[in-house]
């Protein structure tokens, strides 16, 4: 029996569904001791020639059979509505804890494994809450109570039972003990293989070029004997804790049958009570065989915990937050000037800060640029200001308040896409046809959207793969319009685009900072020409070079 707090506590947070569907199980089960019992009352009446007695034997044993069938249904349902909601709940919060700005600089947070987690880790925790946590309770409850009917007819073969029970459950968790860390072994291969496969996938052209297919395969293939090792280690330890309850099991077994034979050779008992000792014996054991398929079922999602664990997923705080993004706002963004007061910020691995006491005063109606050399710290601004760093010291206020994650919207120099249609990808906020028209527009690239095949419901694929580089800046461009966000933070914008199409957004930014706030980041000497505002950030300072 693996007992895994965190999903009992996540379980706990939905008592409703909790509670019906373990009431559900111990009925389901109940059901299985009264048909056992029916049966021996069968079996018995057809020794004594009781004709009568056998048919209202089997017609009990069908009407209890009909209600184990609809109560199956209704116990199913409220386990996978469980199910479901943990499930949910778990990927929601860590989905929310990667996007924590720790996170999202952490070098050695790998894709490929953080995807598996939240993918099937999170899948796989499904079968412990719907049926393994039901099973558990059975197992005490269901257990309990037969053994207790047994001693009553026979306290010798239900201490026996007892016993075998004991045997049963404890006897293998030993080896689960042992099985759960070769799991969690198990899954650190996994993990490396998927991150291993997910970026040999992204560099496949890269690779290709530089010659390095087969050290890249040579690689593959030594994460996947990896693999293969842990699942054997796994599949061994498995089968030896499915001998140990077996054997409890068949010990069981034959204990009631040796009571049944000598209760017959002894006529010291009637028939029906014999027949209830051997069925009511083989019933003790169900729980049990159940507990352990169960367990197997949801062993992916159990070694999985330590990296749901590790995200923040179990979190102890109550029902996750509505997540979802906010709807676009009706009017103009609010905003009038962002403040900058000497921010500073070193990061560990560097002798000295990147930024040192970093001021700026940007006010709505025109665009700011910051210029500097590579490696001067504009990005490293950028994610201050978006709330992906803590400063040192300083602070980062709108209209003299401390600006938020949601008074933000970014274009990136490398935009992300996603795999699916034009439209889902730029309108997240259920702005409507006319405001996404006119984003597009703003953002030069309209025309050529109707130009594809489907227009604005034509796909688009897995990181924007099926569009150019230019294209991908202003669809993310007009995505950060619909946002209708106070302060816009736009990264090399024109760095993909021709002369032509650069002066359209480089327009598109003059007209929108008339009601935004708008930062901006670039290299390109003409996009700076026609910009009264231009920063220059050098050795952690900011300085105005023209006003």
């Amino acid at each position: 029996m693996m007992i895994v707090h965190e999903l009992w506590r996540e379980a706990r947070r939905h008592p409703r569904l909790l509670l019906a569907s373990i009431l559900l199980q111990l009925l389901v089960f109940a059901t299985y001791v009264a048909q056992a019992l029916a049966l021996a009352v069968a079996l018995a009446a057809l020794v004594h020639g009781d004709a009568g007695g056998v048919f209202a034997a089997i017609g009990a044993i069908l009407g209890i059979g009909a209600a184990r069938m609809l109560l199956g249904l209704a116990q199913g349902d409220a386990a996978v509505r469980l199910g479901g909601r943990v499930r949910e709940a778990l990927r929601a919060r860590a989905v929310s804890a990667v996007l924590t700005p720790d996170r999202l600089h952490d070098v050695a947070l790998r894709d490929g494994s953080t995807r598996l987690t939240l993918g099937d880790g999170v899948d796989g925790t499904e079968a412990y809450v719907s049926k393994y946590l039901p099973a558990v309770v059975q197992l005490v409850v269901g257990g309990i109570a037969v053994v207790v009917a047994l001693a009553v007819l026979s306290p010798g073969l239900g201490a026996g039972v007892a016993l075998a029970l004991v045997l049963a459950v404890l006897g293998p968790m030993a080896w689960k003990r042992m099985l759960a860390r070769r799991g969690f072994t198990h899954w650190d291969s996994y993990e490396a293989v998927s991150g291993d496969m997910l970026e040999a996938l992204r560099g496949m052209s890269t690779l290709r070029a530089l010659g390095d297919v087969p050290a890249t395969r040579a690689r593959l293939e030594s994460r996947s004997e990896a693999l293969r090792r842990a699942t054997e280690r796994v599949m061994r330890s498995s089968l030896a804790e499915t001998a140990i309850t077996d054997f409890a099991i068949q010990a069981g077994a034959m204990l009631a049958a040796s009571v049944a034979i000598v209760s017959v050779l002894t006529g010291r008992a009637p028939a029906v009570e014999v027949y209830m000792l051997l069925l009511l014996a083989s019933e003790a054991f169900r729980p049990v065989r159940e507990l352990s398929r169960h367990w197997h079922a949801g062993f992916l999602g159990l070694t999985a915990v330590p990296g749901l664990r590790a995200l923040g997923a179990f979190a102890d705080d109550g029902e996750t937050a509505d997540r979802r993004p906010a709807s676009v706002a009706s009017d103009r963004p609010t905003g009038a000037e962002l403040v900058i007061t000497d921010v500073s910020y070193r990061y560990p691995s560097a002798e000295r800060p990147v930024l040192d006491g970093v001021h700026l005063r940007a006010k709505r109606g025109a665009v700011h640029a910051i210029v500097g050399p590579s490696g001067a710290g504009k990005s490293t601004l950028f994610d201050v200001v978006l709330g992906f760093l803590r400063p040192d010291r300083g602070t980062v206020e709108l209209d003299g308040r401390p600006l938020q994650a949601e008074d933000v919207a970014v274009v990136s120099q490398r935009p992300v896409l996603f795999a699916a249609t034009v439209r889902e990808n730029i309108d997240l906020f259920g702005a409507g046809d006319d405001a996404l028209e006119r984003a597009c527009a703003d953002a030069g690239v309209l025309e050529e959207i109707r130009a594809l095949p489907g227009g604005f419901d034509a796909p688009v694929a897995e990181a924007g793969g099926s569009l150019s580089g230019g294209q991908r800046q202003r669809l993310a461009l007009a995505r950060a319009l619909l946002a209708r966000r106070p302060v816009l933070l736009v990264d090399e914008p024109t760095s993909a685009l021709d002369d032509i199409r650069a002066e359209i957004v480089g327009q598109t930014l003059e007209r929108v900072a008339a009601d935004r706030i708008v930062l901006m980041i670039s290299h390109r000497p003409e996009a700076l020409l026609r910009l009264e505002h231009v920063h220059v950030l050098e050795d952690g300072a900011l300085v105005e070079a023209r006003s």
